[in-house]
């Protein structure tokens, strides 16, 4: 963990942390849901409070991201690429990174969006749903069922370094 988000996440702990949403907010907005949740985790809150706030603030994200990447591809710049790239098409198809990303297809939207590592989350699995040409009926679902399994990842890591820390300390 960088050393910003560590002294952020020990400054709301020591002054916020009685006050559940000023102190987990600031955490998930700063650190995303990994840090948000494991550091909430750890600190006694539990998963029925945790899982629909965690949720909340992901579906709160894709209709953003859907605006930014429209609004960037309307762009000159992004007009100018599609044109050239249109013409490198049969070399894009051939590309292992493009059959990799059609081998995924819409679980990879899922599986992309629920991966707590940096380059996968919300942000990541619009990209894709994006690439794919999935309509947003699709992808929201698609999307909403990332993060609701991210967090149960999360949680279930979480769990394991606390009994982990019961079993040497005890």
């Amino acid at each position: 963990m960088p050393q910003a988000i560590l002294d952020a996440v020990i400054f709301l702990k020591n002054n916020l942390v009685d006050h559940f949403v000023i102190y987990f907010i600031p955490l998930y907005v700063l650190g995303g849901r990994p840090v948000a949740i494991l550091s909430a985790q750890f600190l006694g809150f539990r998963i029925h409070l945790l899982l629909p706030v965690v949720v909340m603030l992901d579906t709160l994200q894709i209709p953003l991201f859907y605006y930014l990447f429209d609004t960037i591809s309307k762009g000159l710049f992004m007009r100018k690429l599609y044109e050239r790239t249109t013409k490198k098409e049969k070399g894009l198809q051939k590309s292992r990174f493009f059959h990799w990303i059609r081998l995924m297809g819409t679980p990879g939207v899922v599986a992309i969006t629920m991966l707590p590592v940096k380059g996968c989350g919300m942000w990541s699995g619009v990209l894709l749903s994006k690439i794919l040409r999935l309509p947003k009926q699709l992808s929201y679902p698609l999307l909403i069922v990332g993060s609701i399994l991210g967090c149960i990842l999360l949680f279930g890591v979480g769990e394991a370094i606390l009994q982990l820390k019961d079993l040497f300390i005890n």
